[in-house]
């Protein structure tokens, strides 16, 4: 905490700035100098923050502060802004550069001055990037207007009695499948979902288009189901989903739509969303009372903790694939896949293992009693028609 009195100047125009402040009482007056003359830019008051822009953009003070009256002032120092900037999006440090810009150029025409850029600490901010993400974005949003998305099925089989020789009883084996977001563009073709499934997940666009991959999803199960009874379908959630007021609401009107009974869905999400508190956990129970299955997906690859893991109500624990398919090289990623296993079946959790491509690590997970299994080995995601057609 930094007391001023009354009239006493906070900085200085030009000054180097070291850090911003706060103001926890009084007021502050933020000025301009010219031909020695004072020109007022505004009056703060308490809980506002100045002094910040030379911090954000590492350059000198472009204004002058001083105490209208003794105040008192909290310090902001550069790293406690800085940290939470270049954590932020690309797109949320342009839009802050070009504002500051626009800022010190106002500033800069009333005083006759000019701000050296030089050091602008957001000059490694790159525009170009920045604007192609939000047209990437734009174009993603009318792929999927233009219902250009489809829904793929990949084949969840049972490890223990499949013959990975046997391509024919593949069928046989299969236990259920996980839906998958799938592009298909009118001139590009199928477009690869590392290019997109983030910026859906990132965005509000995860709201319009995760509903309509749980409708689908579940009209698709609806399919599977007369085909197979009891089919199992898992359906990816995103946490921005899962917590979302009309969530389980809509999975119980689609569960009745379609007639899918909630014990042949599972949920499926990331080990993170454990770590978001009670309403998370609320969810959870509520969406395990009315029947649904839990699966954590890419278990091991965040931070859960295992206090969290043993009160939540969860069904299934799926192996990520970079440790399945590195397992058999490196005795520490076999050593993290033996104690995910012995985890589940401690906690009485179903093991479902992703990314399986070999015999050899079919096997092993076969042997460790490892319940489920899906990756190219057995079959890439398919559409739903293809995947009815090997029952």
């Amino acid at each position: 905490m930094r007391l001023f009195k009354k009239d006493e100047l906070i900085f200085n125009q030009n000054d180097l700035g070291d850090c911003a402040y706060i103001i926890e009482k009084g007021r502050v007056q933020i000025f301009l100098t010219k031909d020695k003359e004072q020109i007022p830019l505004s009056m703060l008051g308490e809980g506002e923050i100045f002094g910040e822009m030379s911090l954000l953009d590492n350059l000198s003070r472009s204004a002058s502060a001083k105490a209208m009256e003794d105040c008192q002032l909290n310090v902001v120092n550069q790293s406690q802004l800085m940290e939470r900037i270049y954590s932020a999006d690309t797109i949320v440090r342009l839009l802050m550069r070009v504002l500051l810009r626009r800022l010190r150029g106002q500033n800069d025409a009333i005083s006759g001055l000019k701000t050296d850029s030089a050091h602008d600490s957001l000059t490694e901010v790159n525009e170009s990037e920045a604007l192609s993400q939000i047209k990437l974005e734009n174009k993603v949003f009318e792929a999927f207007q233009s219902k250009e998305f489809l829904m793929f099925q990949q084949p969840i089989v049972r490890l223990s009695a499949f013959d990975a020789s046997n391509k024919a009883a593949l069928a046989d084996n299969i236990y259920g499948s996980e839906s998958l977001l799938r592009w298909k563009s009118p001139l590009e073709g199928m477009i690869a979902p590392n290019l997109f499934i983030d910026i859906i997940e990132n965005s509000s666009m995860i709201i319009p288009i995760g509903e309509w991959i749980i409708e689908e999803s579940f009209r698709q199960a609806n399919l599977l189901q007369n085909k197979r009874k009891n089919f199992s379908v898992s359906i990816n959630i995103s946490g921005r989903q899962f917590v979302h007021h009309h969530f389980i609401d809509r999975l119980v009107d689609l569960q009745k739509k379609y007639s899918i009974d909630p014990k042949t869905i599972k949920l499926e999400m990331t080990e993170r969303i454990l770590m978001d508190g009670v309403i998370v956990l609320e969810n959870l129970n509520r969406c395990h009372d009315l029947g649904f299955k839990i699966s954590i997906d890419d278990f091991g690859t965040g931070f859960s903790s295992l206090q969290y893991l043993s009160k939540m109500p969860i069904d299934y624990l799926k192996i990520d694939s970079s440790f399945v398919q590195k397992m058999l090289g490196d005795r520490k990623i076999e050593a993290v896949v033996k104690s995910i296993t012995y985890l589940a079946k401690s906690l009485d959790m179903k093991i479902i293992a992703e990314g399986i491509e070999t015999k050899e690590q079919q096997k092993y997970l076969s042997d460790l009693d490892c319940d489920f299994g899906q990756g190219f080995l057995f079959s890439k995601a398919i559409p739903t028609e293809d995947l009815i057609k090997l029952f």
